[in-house]
């Protein structure tokens, strides 16, 4: 059988005959997403000089499908940034600098996209099962200039394609808001390879892997969005036979 690569799995670009998601952000959008960027790091005490100019475009390109009712979030573009964007600016904190990254229940591409840029030896693979999202991805990717892999399949399936060593298993996994955190950790056993690592973005309340769980803490990062309940950051590595070294 062949890996997903070369199945229907995974869909091709597509933006329903319009063309309103693959055109290039303009001037005016790209200003617009700038400022809300800026506004929204500034707020979280992050830097807010030049950032990345991929981030910026990400951004244009959320509001605009997020004005046209494509995706869901926060209609305002500062509020929409801070949830798309600076979640993924703290989870970066503990993710693997390098190695291949898979993002599960990826949506509308966070983290996985900001998590592309902000670690450039990333290789990240965005997993999405919704064929409509899946295919914004696509259109992201291109806009953005960004060698993303994106699987229009559910995370379970990918789990079983590594299984049956179809498909290699990824250095790190992260998940958004796609389970229970003891949930996510179950499936992400099954997408990493020993001694891989696994992101949680939990609550803070979370008290961390359950004693005898197959999962040791590397690092946490506690922050807080603005209006939102306070969260954590995990990095857990896998405690498999065979453990690789961890990454820095």
């Amino acid at each position: 059988m062949r890996s997903l690569s070369g199945r229907a799995a995974e869909t091709r670009e597509h933006d329903g005959g319009s063309g309103a998601g693959a055109a290039r952000p303009s001037a005016a959008e790209r200003d617009a997403a700038r400022n809300a960027l800026a506004t929204a790091l500034a707020a979280h005490g992050l830097p807010a000089v030049s950032p990345p100019a991929p981030l910026v475009d990400y951004l244009a390109l959320l509001v605009r499908w997020r004005t046209r009712r494509r995706i869901a979030g926060p209609a305002d573009p500062v509020e929409l940034a801070v949830e798309a964007l600076v979640d993924a600016w703290f989870a970066d904190e503990v993710v693997p600098r390098d190695g291949a990254l898979v993002d599960v229940g990826s949506g509308a591409g966070f983290p996985g996209i900001p998590l592309a840029v902000l670690g450039g030896e990333r290789r990240v693979t965005l997993v999405e099962p919704a064929a409509a999202r899946a295919a914004l991805l696509r259109v992201a990717a291109a806009t953005l200039a960004l060698p993303l892999r994106v699987l229009a399949v559910r995370g379970e399936h990918l789990a079983d394609e590594v299984a049956a060593g179809r498909e290699p298993a990824a250095d790190t996994a992260i998940a958004r808001a796609f389970r229970a955190p003891d949930g996510w950790l179950a499936l992400a056993a099954r997408l990493v390879r020993p001694g891989g690592s696994a992101i949680v973005l939990a609550a803070r309340s979370w008290p961390g892997p359950d004693p005898g769980a197959a999962w040791t803490t590397v690092a946490r990062r506690d922050y807080a969005l603005r209006g939102r309940a306070p969260r954590s950051a995990w990095r857990l590595r896998s405690t498999g036979a065979a453990a690789s070294p961890i990454l820095p």
